[in-house]
């Protein structure tokens, strides 16, 4: 009874691969025509052994990393076998009969999850500050620096007084250069100019602008 299964696995891919193999034939022959083979570099794609043994099967099973080879093993167990094929040609890049093979070898011959790659091996000598980064697991490497896109937390006062009143606004968008522009569109007259230009570089409302604009003097 243990044979039964793999058998009918087996079964199926051979017809999956005499249907694919059909219309694979179609369509490659132009490509063997011109000498070129499926990856167009003009060399022929090597086929891998088809022998359903341990041999290839163990072979099978390395060519897959610990997810993949769940994934395989998964559908082999739910009779999924086409749609095994299918996951073990997508994870490999073989041809549709090598992975075919390759299914019906891992049905047979049942093979354990590969093991994950083994840690970096830090090398002899002096070690820099990169060598222990890079041999330090990714919970603990440190985030990448971020651009610091905060404005400056200097904030430019603008000062100005009428008589004994005094008006300030201060902001970190302004300096002195901006004060600038807007006094000079005060002095000539442009208040309204004076008091946009100022709200653009300051938190303030059009009432509190208008006012402080109406302030500058020649001398300010």
């Amino acid at each position: 009874m243990e044979y039964v299964v793999p058998l009918i696995i087996v079964l199926v891919i051979v017809i999956a691969v005499v249907v694919g193999s059909k219309v694979l034939k179609r369509r490659s022959r132009p490509v063997q025509e011109s000498g070129l083979g499926a990856d167009g570099l003009g060399h022929k794609q090597a086929k891998g052994n088809r022998e359903i043994s341990r041999e290839n099967a163990e072979a099978a099973s390395a060519r897959l990393n610990p997810v993949t080879h769940q994934r395989v093993y998964s559908m082999i167990a739910q009779r999924q076998v086409l749609n095994a094929v299918k996951e073990y040609r997508s994870a490999t890049g073989m041809s549709l009969g090598d992975s075919a093979a390759a299914v019906a070898a891992l049905a047979q011959f049942p093979q354990p999850t590969p093991e994950a790659k083994p840690a970096p091996v830090i090398k002899e000598g002096p070690l820099t500050v990169d060598d222990i980064i890079k041999a330090a697991p990714e919970e603990v490497k440190p985030e990448p620096a971020v651009r610091n896109t905060v404005p400056s937390a200097y904030r430019y006062r603008a000062i100005v007084s009428q008589g004994g009143d005094v008006r300030e606004v201060a902001s970190t968008r302004l300096n002195e250069q901006i004060f600038r522009q807007i006094r000079d569109l005060a002095q000539s007259g442009n208040y309204d100019g004076a008091a946009r230009l100022l709200r653009s570089h300051a938190d303030i409302g059009e009432g509190e602008a208008r006012e402080f604009v109406s302030m500058i003097g020649p001398e300010d």
